[in-house]
Protein backbone atom coordinates (compact mmCIF):
# COMPACT_ATOMS: atom_id res chain seq x y z
CA UNK A 1 0.00 0.00 0.00
CA UNK A 2 1.40 3.38 -0.93
CA UNK A 3 0.57 6.10 1.58
CA UNK A 4 -0.02 9.63 0.38
CA UNK A 5 1.79 12.69 1.65
CA UNK A 6 -1.10 13.66 3.95
CA UNK A 7 -0.67 10.48 6.02
CA UNK A 8 1.64 11.17 8.92
CA UNK A 9 4.28 8.76 10.14
CA UNK A 10 5.07 7.93 13.79
CA UNK A 11 7.59 10.78 14.02
CA UNK A 12 4.96 13.28 12.87
CA UNK A 13 2.27 11.68 15.04
CA UNK A 14 4.38 12.13 18.19
CA UNK A 15 5.28 15.68 17.17
CA UNK A 16 1.61 16.56 16.65
CA UNK A 17 0.29 15.10 19.91
CA UNK A 18 3.05 15.97 22.39
CA UNK A 19 5.16 19.08 22.96
CA UNK A 20 8.37 17.05 22.79
CA UNK A 21 9.71 13.53 22.70
CA UNK A 22 10.36 13.80 26.44
CA UNK A 23 6.71 14.71 27.09
CA UNK A 24 5.62 11.69 25.03
CA UNK A 25 7.99 9.45 26.99
CA UNK A 26 6.73 10.76 30.33
CA UNK A 27 3.09 10.43 29.31
CA UNK A 28 3.50 6.87 28.02
CA UNK A 29 5.79 5.72 30.83
CA UNK A 30 8.75 4.88 28.60
CA UNK A 31 12.24 6.25 28.16
CA UNK A 32 13.26 8.93 25.70
CA UNK A 33 15.43 6.29 24.07
CA UNK A 34 12.32 4.17 23.45
CA UNK A 35 10.53 7.06 21.76
CA UNK A 36 13.53 7.60 19.47
CA UNK A 37 13.68 3.87 18.72
CA UNK A 38 10.01 3.85 17.71
CA UNK A 39 10.60 6.78 15.41
CA UNK A 40 13.71 5.39 13.75
CA UNK A 41 13.49 1.60 13.69
CA UNK A 42 10.45 -0.01 15.33
CA UNK A 43 7.26 2.04 14.98
CA UNK A 44 5.10 -0.95 15.94
CA UNK A 45 6.37 -0.63 19.51
CA UNK A 46 4.07 2.33 20.08
CA UNK A 47 1.05 0.07 19.56
CA UNK A 48 1.58 -1.41 23.04
CA UNK A 49 0.32 1.95 24.31
CA UNK A 50 -2.52 2.32 21.81
CA UNK A 51 -5.23 2.10 24.51
CA UNK A 52 -3.83 5.16 26.27
CA UNK A 53 -3.10 7.05 23.05
CA UNK A 54 -6.54 6.68 21.48
CA UNK A 55 -8.15 7.99 24.69
CA UNK A 56 -6.29 11.28 24.29
CA UNK A 57 -8.24 14.26 23.02
CA UNK A 58 -8.00 14.75 19.29
CA UNK A 59 -6.71 11.28 18.40
CA UNK A 60 -8.65 9.21 15.91
CA UNK A 61 -8.02 5.48 16.47
CA UNK A 62 -7.05 4.76 12.86
CA UNK A 63 -4.69 7.74 12.82
CA UNK A 64 -2.21 5.89 15.05
CA UNK A 65 -2.36 2.69 13.02
CA UNK A 66 -1.99 4.60 9.74
CA UNK A 67 1.06 6.39 11.16
CA UNK A 68 2.66 3.07 12.12
CA UNK A 69 1.92 1.60 8.66
CA UNK A 70 3.38 4.67 6.92
CA UNK A 71 6.53 4.48 9.04
CA UNK A 72 6.96 0.77 8.34
CA UNK A 73 6.65 1.43 4.64
CA UNK A 74 9.23 4.24 4.79
CA UNK A 75 11.65 2.09 6.78
CA UNK A 76 11.26 -0.81 4.34
CA UNK A 77 11.77 1.47 1.33
CA UNK A 78 15.02 2.79 2.80
CA UNK A 79 16.36 -0.65 3.75
CA UNK A 80 19.17 -1.90 1.51
CA UNK A 81 18.08 -4.60 -0.92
Amino acid sequence: MNYTLNTMNVRQFIQEHWESDQHAADDLGVSLRTIRYWKAQNPTGILKHSGHIIQMAGVEPLQLFDAVAASMEQINENRPK
